[in-house]
């Protein structure tokens, strides 16, 4: 299906009774507009792509294009379907208003295509439900587009989360288009090429927590609202001496990472408050809304928003796809220590020669990742099956290994009080490597097996 979707607030030529449109909205529909008719002083174009749509009613094709400005724009072709294979060059006529002829090289002429924007990404923040006067079902919504916000109703169920691709026809209507699982990878892998350069290392991520807790409790005032997104964000840091304590704390820090923000947002999670990739947004949304305090990190924690985003990047995947590239899953875990911050990252994948295997008899494997003052860097391996588990420490300083290999014992016999069978406890001494940079290719990403 590829239904109409309608500001509630939206007037076109076809609704002379719909009330005046949202401010925020006209910004938006104007500039898909005018994108429109800056297409009609063009005439030489590139196709760089298509897709199957129902558009009123009718099988028709969405054809992608560029024109040599750069800005791309859609053609809606209802006639015989026409074969691309992307990048390739023809000629555009406007016939009559955002109406358009194709001269292509190797085929036919198309005609009658209808000019239409380029695809715009919505999210909704909310939806609901109402009965209309038909007794209909009409779903309402608010959405963003990034940077404005708006309402749309529309006959297909929305929930909170949803990402909805639309684009304007030439009747200035908004269209829905259906989920394309090949361009949600595309689009996955584009934003991981944008926001790879972007994002803090890990020792810069480190050093903003702590910065971020040092502005807290500096004398400088704060207006009350970047008081409150701050302490908020700082409050919810995991504690360690928690950590060490419960296995359930554990794991809602690592629901909090940042790695999984757009889940509990989407179903209202009460632990989104604590989630650290939402909390660095708030804050730093709050800050350039509210506050103009020199000098405050906005462009570190908007970077440090763009590690996490990398890190969630990395594990989309087009399943159906035999050549995926695959990825474990990592993740940052921030920690508080007195007054101390630190950055664990932990990576968790599953051992591929036990794929096969039942669930509950394959092998994870986890790397953890710390660098303490007191300790310097080590890492922590462990190979998991079943109530099997073997460990191994490699840590850079003497001191270290050597303070680690006197509590193995007593590490030993706490696994074997919880039932855990050791196969294997050692440590070792020597330089660490660091992990190389992940690099997008043209291949899908991690599946979401972890």
């Amino acid at each position: 299906m590829l239904p109409t979707i309608k500001g509630s607030n939206t007037q076109t030529a076809n609704q002379p009774n719909a009330q005046p449109m949202a401010q925020k909205q006209i910004g938006l529909i104007s500039k898909l507009n005018s994108e429109i008719k800056l297409i009609e002083s063009m005439s030489m174009i590139r196709l760089t792509g298509s897709e199957k749509i129902i558009f009123q009613g009718k099988p028709a094709q969405l054809l992608q294009a560029t024109t040599q400005q750069n800005t791309t724009f859609n053609l809606i072709n209802t006639g015989k379907p026409i074969t691309i294979s992307g990048n390739e060059n023809t000629q555009i006529r406007l016939n009559g208003a955002h109406q358009a002829s194709l001269t292509l090289p190797q085929s036919a002429a198309a005609t009658n295509l209808a000019l239409a924007s380029r695809v715009v990404n919505l999210t909704v923040l909310s939806a609901s439900v109402q009965t209309n006067t038909n007794g209909q079902a009409q779903y309402s919504a608010q959405v963003s587009d990034g940077q404005n916000h708006f309402m749309i109703t529309t006959q297909t169920a929305l929930k909170k989360g949803d990402v909805l691709r639309v684009f304007m026809d030439n009747k200035n209507q908004l269209q829905v288009l259906p989920s394309n699982n090949r361009q949600t990878s595309s689009l996955s892998i584009e934003a991981l090429k944008q926001s790879l350069p972007k994002q803090l290392s890990a020792s810069e991520m480190a050093q903003l927590l702590k910065q971020l807790q040092s502005i807290q409790h500096t004398t400088t005032p704060l207006p009350p609202k970047v008081q409150q997104a701050l302490t908020q964000l700082i409050q919810n840091l995991p504690n360690i001496d928690t950590l060490t304590q419960s296995p359930s704390a554990m794991k809602q820090a690592l629901q909090t990472s940042g790695q999984f923000s757009e889940s509990l947002l989407k179903n209202n999670h009460p632990l989104a408050a604590a989630d650290l990739k939402l909390n660095l947004s708030r804050l730093n949304t709050t800050h350039q809304e509210t506050s103009s305090l020199k000098p405050f990190p906005t462009d570190q924690i908007a970077n440090a928003i763009e590690r996490i985003s990398t890190n969630q990047l990395r594990h989309f995947a087009d399943s159906n796809q035999p050549y995926a590239q695959m990825f474990p899953m990592h993740i940052d875990l921030p920690i508080k220590e007195g007054q101390q911050n630190h950055l664990v990252q932990l990576d968790i994948d599953q051992d591929a020669s036990t794929k096969e295997l039942p669930k509950e008899e394959r092998r994870w494997l986890v790397k953890l990742k710390f660098d303490f003052e007191e300790t310097g860097r080590f890492d922590t391996r462990l190979s998991i099956q079943g109530n099997k588990v073997g460990i191994v420490f490699a840590a850079e300083q003497k001191t270290t290994q050597t303070a680690i290999r006197q509590h193995m014992e007593e590490l030993k016999q706490k696994l074997r009080e919880k039932d855990i069978e050791v196969e294997r406890l050692d440590v070792f001494q020597g330089k660490l490597k660091e992990d190389p940079p992940v690099k997008p290719k043209h291949t899908t990403l991690i599946d979401e097996r972890t």
